[in-house]
């Protein structure tokens, strides 16, 4: 069963689509394989024609079968892993841009954070202004150009104070 990647464009990422399916059809056909050759493995005592039921065939047969199960064994995990990659794209990178509705919901998640910024920073406002009254101050945001001078006069303030401390 080849790989398909939906909403996929083409003309955007051929190649790492294209190592996708082949890395998908490779993995497929590897594990299908090893099953394969386990099951024969596995009933090639149970053969009439042939006498495999001597030690030395025995033991070749339970090595072969754990070197197989071993290879289907990591065969499977690259199959998660690959699966897990694809999931990730498609959820973070590349593979979902093409999806029509991915604008929309994108400007719909932005302007819910904004909304809930903007909530906090109220509430946050609001207890500040509650603790300033409760002990007779008052309390006012600060705005943006204001902080960066007051962090700007802090830093050359600790600057001075560390330059005459060397003295």
């Amino acid at each position: 069963m080849p790989l398909h990647i939906p909403h996929q464009a083409p003309d955007r990422h051929p190649t790492s689509h294209a190592i996708f399916t082949d890395n998908h059809n490779r993995l497929v056909a590897d594990i299908l394989t090893r099953y394969r050759t386990l099951m024969m493995l596995a009933t090639v005592q149970a053969e009439q024609d042939r006498n495999n039921a001597n030690p030395e065939a025995m033991a070749v047969t339970g090595i072969s079968i754990k070197m197989e199960f071993d290879g289907l064994y990591t065969s499977i995990k690259e199959f998660l892993t690959l699966s897990r990659k694809i999931k990730e794209l498609w959820v973070f990178g590349p593979l979902g841009i093409e999806d029509d509705d991915r604008k929309l919901k994108q400007d719909q998640l932005d302007r819910h954070v904004h909304r809930v910024a903007d909530l906090l920073n109220a509430m946050e406002a609001s207890r500040m202004k509650d603790l300033a009254e409760s002990n007779g101050a008052t309390w006012e945001p600060l705005v943006r150009e204001e902080m960066e001078s007051q962090i700007a006069a802090a830093a050359a303030a600790a600057a001075g104070a560390g330059a005459g401390a060397g003295r």
